[in-house]
């Protein structure tokens, strides 16, 4: 090329400064050009959204946001580089759930986690063309999602626990026998409208029976009712109380403050609620399948398809008993497993 200008050229010293100029001219195109191709190659990727759908409140971030969070850097994902949280809840007013799914779509979310069982319910029903990851939950195959772990819908895949650990309640009564030895009778509070929880409050029902103790259910139909419900049940002289369902959950507060007054221990599938009160908790390691559940994502995120990802059962189960507890003799049990 230095010979083809220098012809065109000539070779006078106004002609060396004319293609001097002309060499100058032609290295800032190439810089520009450089420039141009490292900024193209090292912009920022847009960060993706990634919808947390709660039915309640009762996890902890140990269960969602920072166990998925510890998955998703495992994959080579940066919160707030690569994607960004929107976390929602139903607060247990599962009505409310469609609203929070159709958000989520309108949000343009890369992913839909659906916390907790009602919330993949209404997630399939709504979200047919996002990727759906579930967690937190007892029973993907009652929602639709499939018929086993490896035979489901192709835009949905997640993690959860039969029974919430327990798909009988036997290891549930035997935890209340050995904290409350002298427990005769066992109320249950659950959601009648949350199929899986009227599942574990049935099977409650029959291995207390099993065990020698009568099993009293009342339902809690909706938030406000908790305290009515409470009451109904401490009426019943039980000597325990067990909750299932995300609606009995969110209803908490209001149940725990009955209880108190009647001096009935609380128990419960979630150890969160034992920083509220409750006596103690048998529980799936969540945590485990939280981090799981980070890895399906980034998987999905990186292009993989959801139906081509197994759903995965969560197998390790804990119990948790807090140092102080009325008419208790055992002592606390920490990260038993199966």
């Amino acid at each position: 090329m230095t010979g083809r200008l220098l012809s065109l050229c000539g070779h006078g010293r106004s002609h060396r400064a004319l293609v001097a100029m002309l060499f100058a001219v032609v290295a800032i195109g190439s810089v520009h050009a450089q420039s141009a191709r490292q900024g193209s190659s090292t912009r920022p990727r847009e960060k993706a959204t990634i919808a947390l759908i709660r039915a309640a409140d009762w996890v902890g971030s140990e269960w969602s946001e920072d166990a998925i969070r510890v998955g998703l850097r495992e994959e080579g994902f940066e919160e707030g580089r690569d994607f960004a949280f929107r976390t929602s809840s139903a607060q247990g007013d599962l009505t409310t759930l469609p609203s929070l799914i159709d958000a989520a779509i309108d949000a343009k979310a890369r992913v839909i986690v659906a916390m907790q069982d009602p919330t993949l319910k209404v997630a399939l029903q709504r979200a047919k063309n996002v990727p759906i990851v579930f967690h937190v939950l007892a029973d993907p195959f009652r929602a639709g999602a499939g018929t086993s772990d490896k035979a489901h819908l192709a835009n949905v895949t997640g993690v959860y626990a039969p029974g919430f650990g327990d798909p009988e309640q036997e290891q549930r009564v035997a935890l209340i026998k050995r904290v409350v030895p002298k427990a005769r009778r066992i109320g249950v509070l659950f959601s009648p409208d949350e199929p899986y929880a009227v599942s574990m409050k049935d099977n409650m029902i029959a291995a207390g029976r099993k065990a020698g103790l009568e099993v009293i259910a009342v339902s809690v139909p909706t938030v406000s009712d908790g305290s009515a419900a409470t009451t109904a049940i401490v009426a019943r002289k039980v000597d325990a109380i067990e909750i299932f369902g995300n609606t009995a959950h969110a209803a908490f507060p209001s149940i725990i403050r009955v209880a108190t007054e009647g001096s009935i221990p609380v128990f419960s599938p979630s150890p969160f609620e034992m920083l509220r009160g409750a006596t103690a908790a048998i529980y799936p390691d969540f945590a485990e399948g939280g981090i799981v559940a980070g890895h399906m994502i980034g998987r999905i995120m990186k292009g993989e398809s959801p139906g081509d990802i197994p759903f995965h059962r969560v197998r390790t189960l804990k119990t948790k008993v807090a140092p102080k507890r009325p008419n208790a003799d055992a002592a606390p049990l920490l990260g038993r497993r199966r």
